[in-house]
C-alpha cells in the first residue's frame, strides 16, 4: 500500500522525492552510526509530464545533465524504537566532498549512508553543498535552441555554499511511521526539476546572451542578469508531496 507524506523544501525548489524500501545493495556505504541504512539517487526530471518538444518551445533551453558537490548531511531525527520516543540531531560527514552526478536516466543509488534502525515520524534534512577543486556547487549543461534552428551549449554554474539544500519528510498522519532497519532500506530518488530554474528566463534573453567559445556561460562572472534569475529560483520556496513505496 502506497503511503504518503509531505515534503517541504526551502532551497531546492525544484526538487522531488520518492522512498523505495527494501534491501538495497550497499556498495558505498558512507559514514554513520546505526545498522538502518538510506540510499540517496538523483536523477535529472524531464518535466511536468510536458513532452520535450513542448518545453523547449518556452525558451528554447533544455537542461540534459549536471552535478552537485555535497560537503555533508545534517539531520534532525524524531521517531521511536524500543527504548521509547526519541529526537535527535544527526550529521553525516564524508571522507571527501561527493560529486553527484546525475542525467534523465540512471537512478541507481549514488550513495548510502548509515542511520539508526527505527521507525521515524519525521527526517529533516540538510543537504550542505560546497565547491570543490575549482569546480562549482552546482553544474548544468543544457542546450537553446535559437530562432534559426541552430543549437547553442548552454552551462549553468553556482559556486560557493550558500545555497544548503533543506528537506522535512514527515506522515501524513500524525500516528504513521515509516521503518528503516537492517532488511528495509529505503532508497531515496531525488528528481531535480531543474527546467523550473530557468522558468524566468526568455527566448530574447537568450538569444541576446553572451556566448564564449560558442556557448552560453550563465555564472557570477557571466550573463550575470541571466545568473541572478536562476539563482532566484533555485531558493524559492515550494512544497512537494511525496509518496513512500
Amino acid at each position: 500500500m502506497m503511503q504518503k507524506v509531505n515534503y517541504y523544501s526551502r532551497a531546492f525548489a525544484a526538487l522531488a522525492l520518492v522512498l523505495s524500501f527494501g534491501c538495497q545493495e550497499n556498495e558505498d556505504a558512507v559514514p554513520g552510526t546505526g545498522e538502518g541504512k538510506i540510499g540517496m539517487a538523483f536523477v535529472l526530471a524531464s518535466g511536468d509530464n510536458a513532452p520535450a518538444n513542448a518545453r523547449v518551445a518556452q525558451n528554447g533551453l533544455e537542461i540534459l545533465e549536471g552535478y552537485i558537490q555535497i560537503k555533508k548531511l545534517e539531520m534532525e531525527l524524531e521517531g521511536r524504537n524500543a527504548e521509547g520516543r526519541f529526537e535527535k540531531e544527526y550529521e553525516v560527514k564524508f571522507d571527501e566532498i561527493r560529486k553527484v552526478v546525475f542525467d534523465r536516466t540512471d537512478e541507481s543509488s549514488d550513495f548510502f549512508f548509515n542511520i539508526p534502525e527505527a521507525e521515524y515520524k519525521e527526517i529533516e534534512m540538510e543537504i550542505d553543498l560546497i565547491d570543490y577543486r575549482n569546480e562549482p556547487s552546482i553544474h548544468l549543461r543544457g542546450e537553446y535552441q535559437n530562432a534559426a534552428g541552430a543549437r547553442i551549449p548552454v552551462i549553468f554554474e553556482y559556486f560557493g555554499d550558500d545555497i544548503d539544500f533543506e528537506v522535512e519528510i514527515e506522515s501524513e498522519r500524525d500516528d504513521e511511521y515509516f521503518q528503516v532497519n537492517r532488511s528495509n532500506n529505503p532508497l531515496a530518488l531525488l528528481e531535480i526539476h531543474a527546467h523550473r530554474w530557468f522558468r524566468d528566463l526568455n527566448q530574447e534573453e537568450l538569444a541576446e546572451a553572451v556566448q564564449e567559445d560558442g556557448k552560453i556561460l550563465i555564472n557570477r562572472n557571466s550573463n550575470k542578469r541571466l545568473y541572478s534569475k536562476v539563482v532566484n529560483r533555485i531558493e524559492a520556496a515550494s512544497e512537494i508531496e511525496i509518496d513512500l513505496r
